[in-house]
This record gives C-alpha cells, structure tokens and sequence, in this order.
C-alpha cells in the first residue's frame, strides 16, 4: 500500500516538473482612454478607452439595428469601422444615456445628419445587449460629417388619419378637439388626446399647458413614437375655441384590442367597452394604477387609471363595467379612462369569468428566466409570467451609485445565467401546457401560469431546483400541496449551494430585493412564515427564510390567512387622545331595532330617579336627530337594522312603508339589514329596498333611498351578496367606509322556506373581505353595521359584536351592535362598540376626528341619548306622516276587543316551580280554542309584547303578534308530546314554549320532562292520540328544536294567529281577564346536592343526577362543534358531554380540570352548570379506541372511538346541511349522525353509498338511539390498511464502476390498489428534508448522492423508505486528471495523458477555447490507439467517455 502511495508521489512530481515550462503568461491590456478601432474595442472588451468608427445605425435589445432611416430610437446608437458595415459581429452598440450631452448631440432622431458621420467617443468598455459594447459615454467628437439631409417643406394642415401615415420625426399641422382634460391624464406634463373625425393622436411634450376637454385646438409638431404609441411633440398648441362637442365614443371589443390590424385604428380615440375587472392594485404604479380588465372569453386589456383622474375608486374587483375611455399604448394597447364617470356599473352582472385549468400552448420565444412569449394567444395574452418563482433581472440597472457597481452587475449575471438555462429548457416550436389559477393575468395582461413541458417537466419548479431562481409566493398562494412542492425545492438548491445560492458567486440580492433597491423604493409588503404563522414588518424580509416566506399586501390579508404579529402591535399612528384643530370632525347618529314602533311611546326611568319619563315616537326621535345634526354639518345618519319587522300596526297593515317614509323624512344615510327585515322572506325584503307595489302597501311605493348593506347576505344562486358589501362616502375629501353585515342566527330565527335562495355567511371573513377592498381604495376610517348582540361589562363588552372586534381587520374603527336591545358604549380591541335599546327610545351620537393626513379615526367617544318627549317639540314633517297613516289605520287599530283585569305579561318559560307566564297561557289558549284541539304551544320569541291593565285593543294585540305567523294542527301521541317538550327544554335557559291544554313538571337535572298532566289531573297517555296547535314558524322548524313537523300528522291550515288571539278574547264578552302565572311548567328541584368531591368520569356517571363532581381528563372535541360551547372529556376510565356556553379557550388535546353537576340531556350523560373550568397542560390528541358497531353502547359513551372499514347506506340529510347514516360492519350496524356545525356537511361530503370507510367519532346517543359523532371533516376517510409500491427508475450508467457523467434523471412510480397513491416523497439529505415528488428530478451533483423515497396512500398508510445510490463523475478536467491518475495504465501513458490535459488547461485559462477542443479531439485518438498492454480497457473506455461529453457538450 505504502508502494502504491509513493509510486503516485514520484508520478506527480515528475509531471509537474515536465510542465512548468509551459506556463509563460502574456495577457494584453486596453490603456485608458487610447483612441482605439471598433474591431480592437470588441476584441478587447474591458476598461475605459476612446474608440473611433462610423455611426452605422440605431440598436436595440438582441441586439437589434436599423440601418436605414427614419429613425425611432435616441437611446442607443452603433459604430463600425466602416460606413457601410451591417455585419453584426463587427458592430459596436453604444448607449447614450438619457440627459446627457453626448446623447443629444449623437442620437439620430434629432440629428439625422449623423447617420455615417466618423466619430471618436470615450466610455466604459463592457458588453451591452448581451454582446461587446460601450457603455456610459463621457465625451464625443465628430471627425467627419454624415449623410445631408434635405430640408422638410413647410407643413400644411392635414387630417389625422393622414398624419398618422407619416414616419417618425415628420413635421406636421392638425386640428382636433381635446377629450381628455390634460390635468387629468398629463402627469405633470402635456400629455393628452386629440381626435377629429378620421382618428386620433397623443400630444406629448415636457412642458405642460392646461388644455381641457372639449377644446379645439391647432397643432403644429413633430412625430414620434414611444412604446408603440403614435405621438406628436408639439412646437405650438392653438387654442381655437372651447366647450366643443366631443367624438361620440365607439363602441368596441376587447378582441379589437388584441392585434395591431384592428386596434392601431382606434389608438387616440374614445372607445366603449365592456368588460370584468380581475384585480384593482393597492398602490399605483408610475403614476396610475394598472388595472387587468377581461372579458367572457377571456380577451384582455389593462385599465391604467391614472391618479389625476381620482377614478380609481369607481372601480371594484369582481365586478363587470362599461368603459368610456381612450385607446392608447404601452408596449400593448390600453384603456385611459379621463374621470370617474367614464366607469359604470353594469345593473346586469354576468357571472365571473373563470380561466382556472390547463391550456395548451406553443413556445416562441424565451424572454428572460421567468418570462416567454407564444406563438398565438391563449386567454387574450402572448405573454406569460411563470408564478410562483422570481429570477434574477436581465435590465440594466437605473441606480448606477457606486455603491452599487457590484450588486448591479452581479443581478445582470445572475438574469443572464438564467435566461441561458431558460433556453436549455425551453425552445421556440416547443408545445407547453399553461397550468392557470383563478387570477389568470397580472397588472400587465401577462398571463400567470406553470409551464410543464410535453415530458411532464414543471419549469416553474426546474427553475427553483436548479437554483436559477427563488420562489415568490403573494397571498393568497394557492394549492398548498404547490406551495410546499415549490418552498422544498428552494431549500434543496439553498442547501446544496447551486445557482444563486452558490458559495463563491451567490446573488447578492434577491430579485425583488434589487428591484426595490434600484428604483430607491420602499419594501411594502408584510412577510409571514408559513411554519410559525407569524409575519414580519416588510423591511424585515430576511428573518424569513425562503423556503417559508410569504408576502401579504397587508394586515388583513395576513390575519385572514391565520397570521399574527412577531410582536406586539403597537399603538396606531397619530392617535390624539385631545383631538387636533386640523382633525376633520365627523358626526354619526344611529338607531336600532325600531321593529316599526313608529308611534309607540313607553314610560323609562332614564336617569336612575326613580321616576319614568315618556320616551320614544318617531316624531320626537327625529327632532332630537335633526337638532343633532344641525351642530355638525358632517352628520350621518345610520341604522343597524330590524328597522321593521315585528312592527306597530301603523306600520304593520301598510308592509311597513310608513316607517321606510319616516327614515326617507328624517335623512337616513345608511343602513344595514337584522333577522326581522327577512321574516317574508328575501322576496320581499329586496321590493322594501328597491320598491315595487304591494297589495297591502302604499301607492307608487319606490323603494329605501338610502345604500342598506349586508356583506354576509349571499344569493345561493350568484354567490354574490343581494345588497351592498359596503359603500363609501367623502368627507372634507377623506373618504369613509360603510359595512353591513347581519348575525349568521337569522338563518334559524325565521321561516327557512322564505330565505331557501340566501345563506348568511361568517361575519368576520364579510367583514374583513369588504376591509381589503376599501383598503385598495384608500379607504382607512371604516365603521361597520352590525346586527349583532353585545352587552356591556364595564368599560368594555362582550357578545357576538365584540367578538367580531377582538377577530376583524384594526382598520374597522367603529361596530354599532343590535339585535338584544341593549344599551352599550364600549371599547374592545381598541374599536368603540355602541348599541342604543330599542323602538326609537333612544339613539346614539358618535363623535370621531379623521386624520386629514392619514385619513385614519384618531378619535372616537359615544354618548347614549334617550328620547324623552318633555325634552323637545316633535318634528312637524314626520308628525305630519305619522298622523296621516294613524288616521289611515285608527278604525281597525283603536277598537276595544276586551280588558285586562291585570296586567299580562309574556316571554319565554323559565326555570323554577312557576315557569310559565300570564299572557304565553292566554296565547296557547287562544290557539287551542281557535283550532280546536286538545292542546297547543306557543314559542317564546314570538310574544312581542305585554297587555297593560284596561281595555285591551287590536293595537295592543297587534303589538303581542305582529308576524301574521298562520296556526297549524297535527296529530301526535302522548309520547310524541314527551318528545317535543324534551326538545324545547335548554340546560342553560330552561323551557322555551308557552302551553295549553296540559301541566308538566321537568327534572332541570336531566332536563327531561317528569310527568305530563290533563286539565282533569290525570297523567297523559303516552299511546294516545291527540291534536296539538302550533304556529307556522314552529311548524317549519319541526325537525329541530319543535320537533311538531317530523312527528305530528296529517297538518291543517288554520287563520292567523293574531285572528285566533283577538276572536278568543272577545269571546270573554268584555269581562275582565285574569290571567297569572300558575305553575302550568314545574321545575323540579332536588332536595339535596350531593357534592362527589374529585372522582374519575367513571365514577360521576355512577353517581346520582344532579351531584357536584370535580374530573380530570382529555378535550376530545373542538368546543362548539355541536353548538354553544361544548365539548367531550375523556379520562382512562370513561367520557363525557360537558355542557357551557362559556369560551374557556380549550383545545382539542388540553388537560382540564372541570367541576360541575351530573346531568342527562336526551338520555346522553353529561356535565353542567360549570363552576370551575381550567387547563392543566397542553396534551396531545388520544388514539381513539377500536370498535365495531356492537361495542357501541352506554359503556363507550363519551368516548373517542374509531370503527373502521364500515360500508356506508342510507345517506339522508337534513335542514342547513346536517346530515346521517348507517355503517355496518360484520351484519352489525350504527347510526352516524354528523352536526353541520362541526364543519362536515353534506355538501363537503365525498363519499356515497356503498363507500368503505373508516369512521373516528364520539359515541354519543339520543333518546336512546345510539350514535357515533364524528367531530370533523378528516374523522371519515376511506378505509385501507396497504401502503403503497414505489418503483425507481435511472438511466443506465456512463462509467464501468456504475458512476454517471453530469446529470441523472430521477423518475419514481408508485401504485396502490386500494385507495390509491396521494403522494411519492424523497430526500436527498438522510431523511431530514422530504419533498413531494411531482415530476423527474436530475442529480447533478458531483460525487455520491443516497436518494431516499417512498408513498403514502390516501388513507395515510406509509411504505417503508427505500433507498438508492447515485454516483455522480462531472465531466472537468480536474476528473479528467484523477481519472488518470487512478488508471491501470503504464507510467509512460498516464505522463503523456496527464501533460496534454494541463496544456488543455493552459489554453483555456488564455481564453484558446477552439484550441483547448482540438488538442483534446488529438488526445481522444491517441488514446484510442492503446490496447490492453498499455491500458486497462475499461480505464480506457470511461476516461474516453468522459472526454467525449467534454468535448461534445463544451464543458471546458
């Protein structure tokens, strides 16, 4: 061995002293300054030096060259050695940099005469358009004089058809009208359109004059043309008259503007279009904002809005428009909108269109690293900007500080490489496949896309591999399975140190970092960290790392995606607790829950002295809203809705268009939508706003003339809100946004067969969706309209309103709340939160102060104003409305119907011995004896109102029933009667129903009835039949909470129920009724508590109800997901159903200690009225236990368990998406009852009857019904216990010992019979990084890389990971050299080898590439002719191979 060692030694030695004589380096060099020829500047393209040739034409990138006049380019020039020379590899390109000498005196628009002209010019020496050029010229000399030019005769006036014929740099005269003002479009410059009636034209200079639209005027000019665009530079501009009639706008396509043949006509002139707006920038770009415009067939366009127009924000995303505009260019033909009115709404909105799929598609050229352009257009566009990735820029850079040299032409390097890979990768002729998303262009018109190539290879993310480029992801980022394939492969070429992320030439800034540093910009997005959820302040992208970046465009972008702050946020900007003088004051008054009572007046202690005021009626409220407003003359007026509904008969009879009059009368600004706008369903409650007849109604009724707004009101149909999301109004030119939204509860609080076409989405994500739009129109005072309970506690609130303050953007400054009839002046997460009772008692009055800078709420305070009526004389106007619709009601209104002996006061059932109420007894009774049957019930919610002692009116009635809900009777027995009351009884309320016709007495620890009673005292016969009276309401909620619609029958229609009220009480024959509370519903209440101390749940499911027991065990649900709060507790004994509506914040997984009473609710044990509820640790979700269907029982009961391969029948489903089946397993089955609250319905269902499935759940029963609950939607998964089969594929080796030259290709396969392969993994560092595998991946590395990999199948089975060496030779002459070294070859050979592959180095270390390939060529034949005695062969045959891929593929 040490033989061998010494053997090699002596060979190194010797070679190197043979080959030290050829090492004599002579490197020439450019003097600075030196006058040379252009052939000597191209040879030697480096330093500073004065070059002398001809001006031969004007360049282009390509580079590209015009050698023939007119020309269009000032920018850049070219030089040669001959006057005559267009061969381009002797041409010179030379930049002439903007506002420099050497520029204006040079360029060949404004010096034609220099075209051939002999000039020495001095610059930097360095390539330009990819090729030897000269760069930052500093001085020039002409040495001779170029072409003569002939002198252009004196204009005269022609058409602008005409002069748009003529070639760039031709004098002209025109007359037209001006259509835009310049003020408008101009920039600060003149830059506007004229027209005449044969076309139209830009005008264009430095200097700006005030033209406007509509004046004729006289030009006389030069033409020019930039970016596509036919201009005209003036030299004089006449006014020859104003305020004439402008074009009439024609009436075009956006397929016009997709070639030159159709749209080049139309450039300069007024244009109507119609099309979709995808996407509305946040920020403007250059002065306006690029706005993508589209049509159904996906043509498109850019909308560049520019910000003089103060147009932006009449447009929207998501919406369709029509566009008065005029034709103009960059690069691409364009719309210019002049003002905000040239952009209108279409009142029809086609559906949006949708251009997510996969297109086909051919390459024709590679633009640089992430940008190519096809042969014909797909989806309107030829060109497509590859998403998700960013490479390196190609453009030269505009920020040329010094500081800067490197950084600048590091990126240039960087954009080069990968532009060259680009073009490895992709060809011209190429037939691709765009894969879009659902926003297929950018700002641009560029289309968004992955390209995959026909062998299935996904360049965006070869890209990325290779380390061409960093991945760019913008929220939102799509698949996330995309998202994690792209983040895993930067990580790879991070960590392997490829491409940009090389060791010794890595990027020195990342692209968007250079881009943003090069225009002097500011960093301005949010970066979050897709592993921690967190995000970043923009200027601290780098604590991100690449593989998990995120950009968000703000904060409620990234909230909404499920961010949080890296740190505390700290207090907002400018907040003046004093206010300021320059503030701009806004005043807001607000109303809520009025139901109508329009002339209702009620007697309130308003200010604690124990003595009640008159307060209410909307004559009075409105004189207290108009002396308001009188002190402020930025006053608006709001509502947060049931305005009507529920309402006073002055109202009620007419469809409630007097209270509409009023608001009209009083100058409400705006207003939102509660649960009683819907109670006729969303027919009628869209004739309310936007008016139509009714035969109840007033005459020639026109609907609300006020913006009411519901952002979270969705039409099943469009997928659209049926009102406003939002509106915006100005406010000493700051503009304020208004949101509605309305509590998700509505969909259970009216009849569901009159909302059956809406769906009441999540408030927050409505809420914080309307923020996000407003934002992208500078809107940052925004206050939402919310019908939405809250309750004051202390200086702050909770509720359904403050909840949705603690989760919605802090852009939201102000939530008016409603729908509980409270008063509220609070402030939660610092947003002010105001609710003013109730039917006009009072109402609230909002000071704000807006930042005229910031245009933010810097300072917010309420005050809670009650109407009484000794206060102020009633508004005239509105007391003139509402006598004439009091008159117009007073007959029916004011009729005396009976008396009250007592007052009679109604509402739901509560807890305790007496749990019934006086005026719910009275209403049963009615509906019993109006429908005759034996018993009836009465929903609490539905009594809205008491009857005062005295005469009883219809009014009075009215007032008690005012929905005109119709009486229903059906069929039931004894125990169905057991079962609807059970249904009604809430463990934290206690019953809901009023009653007649029976008693009952309930357990409120077990919340089951006890026992039911006849009129007689006798027990009710549960197999009996009876007849049970209902309103409609109940009856359409007969599934659910009632229960009378799924178990009653044979149903029959009856009157009204106020009919039924106002005959029964007649029927008293004005005798006076004395009804009370009589004990009709019993609580009974145990004698004793048992307190069991701290037990196991075993233990408290032993004991007797309504014991006090303190467990300890595991969350096993999400709390909430079957409603209120509640969730199930598992310890290793047993499980349990906890009962609250409290948030304790638990988490599926928490250790929790809870004390509480025994309970049973519908035969399922459970754990109550919670007096201690804490979280001892974090744990981690249980394994749940394996069962069949038998093993299901009140033994499991509580319990997490999973049955698995269960087939599925008997699907069925239930009211807002609920739904059940049957699994059977072995003959056994169980019922699965899945909670749509738990985030599973049967709309998001994927399986089907028949389905083998494996099922995680509670077992849960009801009504002694056994049941397994799944918990969530990833509980049922299709069931198989096989992991997958993955086969590897590699190209036979190059070399002899199994090695391969440069790049290995990677396929993987996997199959499953079962359930089939979700994905194939690998990792090529030892387990530690594992990246899905979509598409072949190459090895390039040199040396030896362990591919690790295996499938996981649908049902999450794993395959145990297999693994494969690939060993890796680079083709270099390093190798080249160990490869003879390491020979079995005689001394004399490996010397010879050995010295002809340093020579070949040496040349190309000179830069003698053609050289260095022939002398190797020589060394391949000789050593070809070496037989066995010489070389072992097989050495021979790969030293061979190696040398042939460095020769064949230019490697050196």
């Amino acid at each position: 061995m040490n033989h061998i060692h010494f053997k090699r030694l002596f060979s190194l030695l010797l070679i190197f002293t043979m080959v030290v004589g050829f090492f004599t380096p002579a490197i020439p060099s450019v003097k600075a300054a030196e006058v040379i020829t252009v052939a000597d500047a191209i040879a030697n393209n480096t330093g500073t030096a004065t070059v002398e040739g001809y001006i031969v034409a004007t360049a282009t990138s390509g580079p590209t060259y015009k050698f023939v006049g007119p020309f269009t380019v000032a920018s850049n020039i070219a030089i040669a050695d001959s006057p005559d020379e267009t061969d381009k590899t002797k041409i010179l390109p030379v930049q002439l940099v903007s506002g420099t000498s050497v520029r204006a005196g040079l360029n060949l628009i404004d010096n034609p005469e220099n075209h051939k002209a002999k000039v020495q010019i001095t610059g930097s020496l360095e390539a330009y358009f990819g090729v030897a050029g000269l760069k930052s010229p500093t001085a020039y000399t002409i040495i001779e004089g170029g072409t003569p030019t002939d002198p252009q005769p004196e204009p005269t006036l022609i058409s602008i058809s005409e002069a748009r014929t003529k070639s760039t740099n031709t004098e002209v005269i025109i007359e037209g009208v001006v259509t835009a003002d310049n003020s408008a479009i101009g920039g600060g410059k003149l830059s506007t359109y004229i027209q005449d009636t044969t076309a139209g034209i830009n005008l264009y200079s430095s200097t700006s004059q005030d033209l406007k639209e509509g004046d004729q005027v006289k030009v006389k000019g030069k033409l020019a043309e930039y970016k596509g665009l036919k201009e005209i530079v003036p030299t004089s501009v006449e006014v020859l008259a104003s305020n004439q009639p402008l074009p009439q706008a024609k009436s075009i396509t956006l397929s016009d503007l997709q070639t030159s043949a159709t749209a080049e006509p139309l450039e300069g002139q007024l244009v109507k279009v119609t099309g979709y707006v995808n996407n509305v920038p946040s920020s403007p770009a250059g002065g306006g904002y690029n706005v993508s415009v589209i049509d159904s067939e996906f043509n498109s366009t850019t909308l560049r809005v520019l910000e003089g127009t103060s147009a932006i924000s009449a447009v929207e995303a998501g919406n369709w428009y029509e566009f008065t505009a005029i034709v103009s260019q960059y690069d691409s033909y364009q719309l210019l909108p002049r003002k905000a009115g040239d952009i209108q709404l279409l009142s029809e909105q086609p559906a949006a269109p949708n251009a997510e799929g996969e297109y086909p598609a051919v390459v024709k050229a590679v633009v640089d690293g992430d940008t190519v352009n096809l042969e014909s257009p797909v989806l309107g566009s030829t060109k497509v900007r590859f998403v998700n990735i960013d490479t390196p820029e190609t453009f030269n850079a505009t920020n040329t500080d010094s500081s800067r040299t490197e950084i600048n032409a590091n990126q240039k390097e960087h954009g080069e490489a990968a532009k060259v890979f680009m073009n490895t990768l992709l060809k011209a002729g190429d037939q691709i496949t765009l894969k879009i998303g659902q926003e297929p262009t950018d700002a641009y018109g560029r289309l968004l896309a992955q390209v995959v190539r026909q062998d299935n290879v996904n360049v965006n993310l070869e890209m990325v591999r290779q380390g061409y480029a960093a991945t760019y992801f913008i929220y939102p980022v799509g698949n996330e399975d995309t998202y994690n394939e792209f983040q895993a492969a930067v990580k790879e070429a991070k960590d392997n140190k490829k491409g940009i992320w090389s060791e010794t030439n890595p990027l020195l800034e990342l692209p968007f970092v250079f881009r943003t540093n090069d225009s002097d910009g500011i960093f301005d997005k949010l970066v979050g960290n897709s592993d921690t959820k967190l995000y970043v302040s923009p200027e601290k992208w780098a604590e991100v790392p690449v593989e998990k970046r995120v950009f968000f465009w703000n904060e409620t972008d990234a909230t909404y995606a499920g961010y949080a702050p890296a740190s505390p946020s700290e207090e907002p900007v400018g907040e003046d607790p004093n206010g300021s003088e320059d503030n701009i004051s806004l005043q807001l008054l607000s109303l809520n829950d009025l139901h109508g009572k329009i002339d209702q007046v009620y007697q309130l202690d308003t200010n604690g002295d124990a003595v009640n005021e008159t307060v209410g009626r909307m004559d009075f409220v409105a004189a207290y809203l108009k002396q308001r407003e009188a002190t402020n003359p930025n006053t608006l007026i709001v509502n947060a809705g049931d305005m009507i509904g529920g309402s006073s008969p002055v109202s009620a009879l007419l469809q409630d268009e007097p209270t509409v009059e009023i608001m009209e009368a009083i100058g409400f600004d705006y207003g939102t939508v509660g649960n009683h706008e819907f109670d006729e369903g969303t027919t009628e409650l869209l004739r309310i706003v936007n008016g139509g007849d009714h035969e109840k109604g007033t005459e020639n009724y026109d609907g609300i003339n006020f913006p009411v707004l519901c952002a979270n009101c969705i039409s099943k149909t469009t997928n659209e809100p049926i009102l406003p999301a939002y509106d915006i109004t100005e406010v000493d030119g700051v503009k304020v946004g208004f949101i509605g939204v309305n509590t998700t509860a509505t969909a259970t609080m009216v009849i569901p067969s009159g909302i059956q076409d809406i769906t009441f989405t999540d408030e927050k994500t409505a809420v914080n969706k309307a923020v996000t739009e407003l934002n992208a129109q500078g809107v940052k005072s925004i206050i939402v309209l919310a019908h939405m309970p809250a309750s004051q506690s202390g200086t702050t609130a909770t509720g359904d309103a403050a909840n949705l303050a603690n989760a919605v953007d802090d852009e939201v400054d102000v939530i008016f709340a409603a729908h509980n009839h409270e008063i509220v002046d609070a402030i939660v997460d610092n947003k002010l939160i105001v609710q003013a009772l109730d039917y006009g008692k009072a109402f609230a009055d909002i000071d704000l102060e807006i930042d005229p800078t910031t245009k933010d709420i810097v300072k917010k305070e309420a005050e809670i104003v009650y109407v009484d009526q000794n206060g102020i004389t009633p508004d005239p106007v509105v007391e003139e409305i509402l006598t004439k619709y009091l008159t117009q009601t007073a007959e029916i209104m004011n009729q005396v119907i009976g008396e009250a002996a007592v007052e009679l006061k109604g509402g739901y059932g509560v807890k305790g011995p007496v749990g019934d109420n006086a005026l719910g007894n009275l209403i049963a009774d009615s509906m019993l004896w109006a429908m005759d049957t034996d018993f009836a019930l009465m929903n609490g919610g539905g009594i809205r109102d008491n009857i005062n002692a005295g005469e009883i009116t219809w009014s009075e009635l009215f007032n008690v029933q005012p929905f005109g809900n119709v009486l229903v009777s059906a069929e039931i027995t004894g125990a169905d009667l057991e079962q609807m009351l059970n249904a009604q009884i809430s463990a934290q309320y206690g019953p809901d129903v009023s009653v007649g016709g029976f008693k009952y007495t309930w357990d409120g620890t077990t919340n089951k009835v006890v026992d039911i009673f006849l009129p007689n005292g006798s027990k009710i016969n549960k197999a009996a039949t009876y007849t049970v009276t209902v309103n409609n309401y109940m009856y359409e909620h007969g599934t659910d909470k009632y229960k009378v619609r799924g178990l009653g029958e044979n149903p029959i229609y009856g009157l009204t129920d106020l009919e039924g009220l106002v005959s029964f009480v007649e029927s008293f024959n004005m005798s006076p009724i004395n009804y009370q509370a009589e004990g009709r519903i019993s609580e009974i209440v145990p004698e004793q508590e048992n307190n069991l101390g701290e037990v196991t749940i075993a233990e408290a499911r032993a004991a007797e109800l309504g014991s006090v027991a303190t467990i300890e065990g595991v969350v096993t649900s999400t709390p909430g997901a079957w409603g209120s709060k509640a969730f199930y507790i598992q310890d290793d004994t047993s499980g349990s159903y906890v009962f609250t509506s409290k948030d304790y914040g638990f988490k599926l997984g928490d250790v929790v200690k809870l004390t509480g009473k025994t309970a049973d609710y519908n035969g399922e044990f459970q754990l109550a009225d919670l007096t201690e509820a804490v979280k001892i640790s974090e744990g981690s979700a249980l394994v749940p236990m394996e069962v069949t269907p038998a093993d299901l029982s009140e033994t499991t009961e509580g319990q997490l368990v999973i049955l698995e391969g269960a087939t599925i029948s008997n699907l069925r489903d239930f009211a807002y998406g609920t739904f059940e089946f049957d699994a059977t397993k072995n003959g056994e089955t169980v019922l699965v009852r899945v909670d749509n609250r738990t985030g599973l319905n049967i709309n998001n269902f994927t399986f089907n009857n028949g389905d083998v499935v494996n099922i995680t759940g509670i077992s849960g029963q009801f009504n002694e019904k056994i049941q397994l609950k799944p918990r969530m939607i990833e509980d049922i998964v299709i069931s198989d216990a096989t992991a997958p089969v993955t086969e590897i594929t590699l190209r036979e080796a190059d070399l002899s010992n199994g090695a391969y030259l440069q790049n290995v290709e990677v396929s993987l396969a996997a199959t499953d019979a079962e359930t089939g392969v979700d994905r194939i993994e690998y990792s090529l560092d030892g387990g530690q990084t594992w990246v899905v595998y979509e598409n072949p991946f190459v090895i390039s590395q040199n040396g030896t890389s362990t591919i690790q990999y295996h499938a996981i199948d649908k049902a999450g089975n794993v395959e145990e990971v297999k693994s494969v060496e690939v060993v890796v030779v680079a083709a270099t002459l390093t190798n080249a050299k160990q490869f003879v070294l390491d020979a079995e070859a005689k001394f004399g050979v490996k010397v010879s080898t050995y010295v002809h592959l340093l020579k070949i180095e040496l040349d190309v270390a000179k830069g003698k590439d053609k050289q260095a390939y022939k002398k190797l060529n020589s060394l391949q034949k000789t050593l070809e002719n070496q037989n066995a005695k010489t070389i072992n062969q097989a050495d021979k045959a790969d030293l061979l191979k190696l040398l042939n891929y460095i020769e064949t593929n230019k490697t050196l």
